[in-house]
C-alpha cells in the first residue's frame, strides 16, 4: 500500500497511534440525572442519540468528545461515533489518538466497519478481534492534509446528507401520487374529459351506479382456513398474510399445512382471478386487497382473509382498484372492530356493504388502461428512485477510499511528512511507556495494560447494552 501513496505520506499500524480503555458498568446507575452523574453510554446512545441512563462519575470509565468511542460487543461491533461525553458501558471503548487528527483516524475507523463487524470472535455474543483491528495499516498524511481531508470529507458528507432528505421523500410523494390516482379513477373525475369528449360524438355511455359489493361478486364473501403449518413439505400450501399485504399477491409468502387435501370443489382453493381481503390486520392494514394471480388449485388462503370474485357487471382490475382507494380503506378503517392489544377486523357484512362507484363496462375498461399507464409512469420513477438511492449509498465509502488513498485533496510539498509526525508519536509512547504506572498487582507490582487487555476483557464480561 506504501508504495501506492502520495509523497509525504506514511503507512503504520492502528496499535502505533491509539490509546484504548474498555467501557465498565459503574456501580451507580439511575434513570435520572443525579449529583456528580453523567450521562451512561450504551449501544443505544451512540447510534442512536438515546440516552437511558446516568451513572456516576466516580465508577465510570469516561469517555471524552475528543475520543472515538467503538462498539466492542454485540451485533454492531466495530461501529464507531465520536463528539461524545459520558460513562462508557462495558460494551464499549475508547480510543484516544496520539497526536493524529482524531477525525481522520475516526472516518478511516469508519471505512473500517465491514472489516472489523465480520471478523469478530467469540462465542455466543461477538465482540472485536483485537489482532484485527490493531494491526489495521493506515495511510497516514502530512498533519496539515489531514486537516483538509477531514474539511472536504465534512463538506461532501453534508451535501450527501442533504441529497438524501430530498430523496427520502420520493416515497411518500409516489404513494400519494398513486391514491390520489385511485381517487379520481374511482369518484369518475379521471375519465371525465373522455366522457365529456364520447358525449360530444354523441356517445351514451350511460351513467354510474352507486351499489354494494355484494351486487357484484359472484357470492358472499367467505373467510379461508388456519390450521398450524408444519416445517416440511405437504400436498397443501396456504397463503400468509404476508401474501397480500402490500398489495399484490406474492407467492413466496406460503406455509405448508399437514391436512387432508381439500377436494376441487372447496371455496379454499384459490383460483386466478380471485380477490383477497385481509380481514384483520393492524389498522393501517385491514381491509387490504390483491388479485390473486396465481395458478389454479395451488394455494388455499388462510382465516385472516376474505375471499371474492367479480361477477359481470364488474372488470376484476377496476373492482381491486376500487377496494384499494383511500375512500374504501377509510370505510374498513372506520367499522373495524377489535379490542384493546387486539388486531383490528371486518366482517362479512362490512365487506359485502363496501359502497362502489361502478361505472359502465366501457367506462371501466379506460379507468384501468388509464391507471395502468399512470401507475406504469410511477414504478419507473420508483426504480430510478431505488436505483440513485442504491449508487448514493455507496457514495460514501467511495469517497473514503479515495480520501485514504491520497486522491481527494491536493497535495502541499511544504507539509512536514508524515515520517517525522510518526517518529514525534513513537517518542511519546515510549516516554508514556516509561513513567511510572499508578496500578498495582495485589502482590504490589506494578502492572500495564497489554495491547491484547480489550480483547480479554471482552471474553470476561459485560452484558450486551450495558
Amino acid at each position: 500500500m506504501g508504495n501506492e501513496l502520495p509523497k509525504g505520506w506514511s503507512v503504520t499500524a492502528i496499535k502505533d497511534i491509539v490509546k484504548h480503555k474498555k467501557g465498565k458498568k459503574p456501580k451507580i446507575l439511575e434513570d435520572d440525572k443525579f449529583v456528580n452523574s453523567v450521562p451512561y453510554l450504551d449501544i443505544k446512545a451512540l447510534e442512536c442519540g438515546e440516552v437511558r441512563r446516568y451513572a456516576d462519575i466516580k465508577s465510570s470509565n469516561i469517555l471524552d468528545a475528543n475520543s472515538i468511542a467503538i462498539v466492542w460487543d454485540g451485533a454492531r461491533s466495530g461501529w464507531v461515533a465520536k463528539g461524545i461525553d459520558g460513562a462508557m458501558g462495558s460494551t464499549i471503548a475508547a480510543l484516544s489518538p496520539i497526536l493524529v487528527n482524531v477525525d481522520y483516524v475516526f472516518l478511516f475507523l469508519r471505512s473500517q466497519f465491514d472489516n472489523l463487524n465480520n471478523n469478530t470472535r467469540g462465542t455466543g455474543i461477538p465482540h472485536v478481534n483485537p489482532d484485527v483491528l490493531w494491526n489495521i495499516k493506515m495511510p497516514i498524511p502530512p498533519l496539515s492534509e489531514q486537516k483538509r481531508i477531514v474539511a472536504k470529507l465534512d463538506a461532501l458528507f453534508g451535501h450527501l446528507d442533504t441529497l438524501k432528505t430530498k430523496l427520502d421523500h420520493i416515497p411518500q410523494l409516489l404513494k400519494n401520487f398513486r391514491q390520489q390516482v385511485l381517487t379520481q379513477a374511482v369518484t369518475g373525475k379521471l375519465t371525465e374529459e373522455w366522457r365529456l369528449a364520447a358525449e360530444a360524438d354523441g356517445k351514451d355511455l350511460g351513467d354510474r351506479e352507486e351499489v354494494f359489493l355484494i351486487d357484484i361478486i359472484t357470492e358472499k364473501p367467505r373467510n379461508g382456513y388456519s390450521p398450524q403449518g408444519v416445517g416440511y413439505v405437504t400436498e397443501v400450501k396456504s397463503l400468509t398474510l404476508s401474501a397480500t399485504t402490500s398489495g399484490s399477491f406474492d407467492p413466496r409468502c406460503v406455509k405448508y399445512l399437514n391436512i387432508e387435501k381439500p377436494n376441487e370443489n372447496s371455496h379454499l382453493w384459490l383460483k386466478n382471478g380471485d380477490i383477497l381481503i385481509q380481514r384483520s390486520n393492524s389498522l393501517d392494514y385491514v381491509g387490504t386487497s390483491a388479485i390473486y394471480d396465481g395458478e389454479d388449485f395451488e394455494f388455499i388462503y388462510p382465516d385472516l382473509m376474505m375471499k371474492v370474485r367479480a361477477n359481470e357487471r364488474v372488470l376484476i382490475e377496476y373492482l381491486n382498484y376500487c377496494l384499494s382507494s383511500v375512500e374504501t380503506r377509510d370505510y374498513f378503517k372506520q367499522n373495524a372492530s377489535g379490542t384493546a392489544g387486539n388486531m383490528p377486523k371486518i366482517n362479512q357484512g362490512i365487506v359485502m356493504n363496501t359502497p362502489i362507484s361502478l361505472p359502465t363496462i366501457n367506462e371501466q375498461k379506460e379507468i384501468v388502461r388509464r391507471v395502468e399507464e399512470l401507475f406504469s409512469l410511477s414504478d419507473r420513477i420508483e426504480s430510478q428512485y431505488h436505483s440513485l438511492k442504491a449508487k448514493i449509498d455507496s457514495l460514501p465509502q467511495a469517497i473514503l477510499n479515495k480520501a485514504f488513498k491520497g486522491e481527494l485533496v491536493p497535495q502541499d510539498e511544504n507539509d512536514e511528512p508524515a515520517s517525522v509526525l510518526l517518529e514525534r508519536i513513537k517518542s511519546e509512547r515510549e516516554a508514556s511507556a516509561a513513567a511510572p504506572k499508578k496500578g498495582k498487582t495485589k502482590k504490589g507490582k506494578k502492572y500495564a495494560m497489554k495491547e491484547e487487555g480489550l480483547g480479554m476483557a471482552a471474553e470476561e464480561g459485560g452484558e450486551y447494552g450495558e
